[in-house]
């Protein structure tokens, strides 16, 4: 069965959830010491241990989808093919015109 993703686009999900990781662990401790602590309320609390989890977890996922788009890269290329570039132009056979 093919990958319903393409190696690129598997590599710029992996990428930008790398990104949103860092990004996350960058920005959740300012929010969490700006609505907690400054409030004291549990629901803030309640409501950010949960997308800690989900930052956390998105640095795996991202490292993960970047492995497997070099898998996948790896997988659908047809060893004893070489690119060659694009194909040369060639007119069409006769009987295969095209209608006018």
């Amino acid at each position: 069965m093919p990958p319903r993703l393409s190696a690129t686009a598997l590599l710029w999900w992996g990428v930008g959830l790398i990104v949103a990781g860092v990004v996350g662990n960058l920005v959740l401790p300012q929010l969490v010491a700006e609505l907690v602590y400054s409030s004291g309320s549990a629901v803030f609390q309640t409501i950010l241990q949960p997308v800690s989890s989900l930052v956390s977890v998105a640095h795996y996922l991202g490292a993960g989808f970047v492995a497997a788009a070099f898998t996948v890269r790896a997988l659908t290329r047809n060893p004893g093919e070489r690119y060659t570039g694009p194909a040369p132009y060639s007119p069409p056979k006769p009987g295969n015109e095209p209608p006018r």
